[in-house]
């Protein structure tokens, strides 16, 4: 009887010390791998991804871009398509892969497909350039990086820090669209000429695509005689307009709330629109300053909010985006009132062309700048 008890308190003893290592094993890992399509969830510590077997580790060269330009790191890791396939038994053809950071920074949900694709080589890296990774400037932390290769020329946001947790999860079924009637064919629109800008010079080639896709939609216009004065100042009555026109507001009666503003200004239907649709706010003194030019940090506010408007990005995941995390090296002097625009704005490399290593929050916008800011917030693809 006494060596039935002793084995029996034996066995529990090592069922509790194997339960209590496989709490710690989660509790020290510093990724979790889970989600629809795997049996049940992989935790990595740091040794764990050194320890998975040449077949699944990565070493190698990718090139990554930022607000300085194109970067370039040796990054070694664990080829994440690996983990799944090889280690979790992933059994999903169709779905999304979410990454979670550390620090709850966004991070765009990724295709399924992508993430298999052996050119993309997404890697759960442990280490760049020989060195382990830091980026939450504490050393006794572990941490790992998510890379992959860049798909197309130019393309921002193929880097994620801090990573903590990646989870699977399946494609929405595809719902059955509903048979609709071919509609009775219309006369075809008379074809409107071709619009062109003579000044649209090397210096401005920057600004083309974004000038002549607006200029097409009659968003922007230029100053006549095919000129469209890409150096020219730009005024707060004149962005306005142009926001208006691009989230394509109805224009109302002007109701008088601006002692600098008359019903008979050609800006004063656009003035009210944006207002009335908290794009913009008049001064304190009840003036607009139509006419006073906008710089930087007010033109990312009001494009910020367009975005938002627009649901191209939800206002709680842009107020996630703070100064702290861009690139820019005058991110301090960045108003708080604008900074959650700037930093998302950033994110999504819509300054890549008018930026450079600075924000110069204070600085006039001009035509150009202004084209390419609107053109890259709400209709580049």
């Amino acid at each position: 009887m006494k060596k039935s008890n002793l084995r029996l308190l034996t066995m529990m003893l090592v069922l509790a010390m194997s339960l209590t290592q496989l709490a710690f094993a989660e509790e020290d890992a510093v990724v979790t791998v889970s989600g629809e399509g795997i049996e049940e969830a992989l935790h990595f510590t740091l040794e764990d991804l050194m320890a998975v077997s040449e077949e699944g580790q990565i070493d190698e060269e990718y090139i990554y871009n930022s607000k300085g330009g194109e970067k370039s790191v040796i990054v070694k890791g664990v080829s994440l398509a690996y983990v799944l396939e090889e280690m979790a038994g992933l059994d999903l053809e169709e779905g999304m892969v979410e990454f979670t950071a550390a620090d709850a920074w966004p991070i765009d949900p990724q295709p399924l497909s992508d993430v298999m694709d052996e050119a993309l080589k997404f890697v759960m890296a442990y280490e760049v350039d020989g060195e382990a990774i830091d980026n939450d400037d504490n050393p006794e932390t572990d941490e790992i990086v998510v890379y992959r290769k860049v798909k197309e020329e130019g393309e921002f946001n193929t880097v994620y820090k801090l990573v903590v947790d990646i989870k699977v999860t399946a494609a929405e079924p595809a719902v059955e669209e509903p048979v609709v009637e071919e509609p009775v064919e219309e006369e075809p629109a008379e074809e409107m000429p071709a619009i062109e800008f003579t000044d649209i010079t090397e210096e401005y080639a920057y600004a083309q695509t974004a000038i002549m896709a607006m200029a097409e939609k009659g968003i922007i216009n230029g100053m006549g005689d095919g000129i469209y004065a890409p150096e020219k100042e730009f005024t707060r009555a004149q962005f306005a307009k142009i926001m208006v026109e691009s989230l394509g507001y109805e224009l109302g009666d002007y109701e008088g709330s601006f002692s600098d503003v008359t019903a008979e200004a050609w800006h004063a239907p656009y003035v009210q629109a944006a207002v009335d649709n908290g794009l913009f706010t008049g001064y304190t003194d009840g003036t607009f300053m139509p006419d006073k030019v906008i710089n930087r940090q007010e033109i990312a506010a009001v494009a910020g909010r367009g975005a938002v408007m627009a649901g191209i990005v939800d206002q709680a995941k842009l107020d996630k985006f703070v100064m702290e995390k861009s690139n820019f090296m005058d991110k301090d002097i960045v108003p708080e009132w604008a900074s959650n625009e700037v930093a998302w704005l950033e994110a999504q490399g819509v300054f890549a062309e008018v930026a450079g290593d600075s924000f110069e929050p204070v600085k006039v916008v001009n035509r150009a700048e202004a084209a390419v800011i609107v053109y890259n917030t709400l209709f580049a693809e």
